[in-house]
């Protein structure tokens, strides 16, 4: 069977992608804080005779993680892991900076919660000359959104360390994937109050990001009309992309 391990399993991209991989060959490794969404995901899964694995765990507390993990390899050898799980921290409609409590959730869980994701994994993967790693960042990741500056730089962090892990590892077999979606409709997306275009449903972005990993793709980014529209800021004189990046995304004071 495939062994396919993804955090932040209960919600959003996380249960969909687990829905989608659901079959009779896939054993579902389902990591999330919400102990009763995830079983409620897990069941879903079973419909499709899926083999799934339930496990209550918060990425940000590291060790934990790292050892859970290492478990679960040694039991059931990984050979597809996606870092989902991630939060947002959103600048307060009265203009104030977003608190520290904020800050460190947001670098903890979205940072490193990846990093501990993973680090238990690379030399096992390595060992088998086998595997997979996708990277769930954001579109953010490419040009921040002033309504969420702490959101925007732990979306770059992480797009840079899968950018450099894919250069590292090809050599040992295993492909990584950095996912770049736009709005997705989810409990993270809900707690922006700008305008969100072009959103998309769960399901839809589990569609590309499966299609995308399937051809082991370095980048997998949707949906087109705001992925190009990132990508065409940077190429446009600073003063033109910052006036338009406040106009959508800037803060909304009451």
């Amino acid at each position: 069977m495939k062994n396919i391990l993804i955090t932040g399993a209960s919600d959003g991209i996380g249960a969909a992608l687990a829905k989608r991989y659901a079959s009779p060959t896939t054993r579902l490794i389902l990591l999330a804080r919400n102990e009763k969404k995830l079983v409620a995901v897990a069941h879903d899964c079973k419909k499709k005779q899926s083999a799934a694995l339930t496990y209550r765990i918060d990425v940000t507390d590291t060790q934990a993680l790292q050892n859970l993990i290492s478990e679960i390899d040694a039991e059931y050898p990984i050979d597809l892991v996606i870092c989902n799980a991630g939060v947002t921290s959103i600048i307060p409609k009265g203009g104030e900076a977003e608190s520290w409590q904020a800050i460190c959730s947001v670098i903890d869980t979205n940072v490193y919660g990846v990093l501990a994701t993973l680090n238990p994994l690379i030399d096992k993967l390595r060992e088998r000359q086998h595997g997979q790693i996708a990277i769930i960042s954001s579109l953010a990741a490419h040009y921040g959104m002033p309504i969420s500056p702490v959101y925007c730089a732990s979306k770059s962090a992480v797009k840079g360390y899968g950018q450099a892990l894919r250069g590292w590892l090809k050599a040992d077999g295993i492909g990584v994937s950095v996912v770049y979606p736009g709005f997705v409709k989810s409990s993270l997306s809900d707690q922006f109050y700008s305008d969100k275009p072009f959103m998309i449903s769960p399901e839809r972005a589990a569609d590309i990001i499966v299609s995308g990993i399937e051809k082991n793709k370095a980048s997998i980014s949707f949906p087109f009309p705001l992925n190009f529209g990132i990508w065409t800021l940077s190429l446009l004189p600073s003063f033109l992309a910052d006036w338009i990046m406040r106009k959508l995304y800037g803060v909304k004071k009451s």
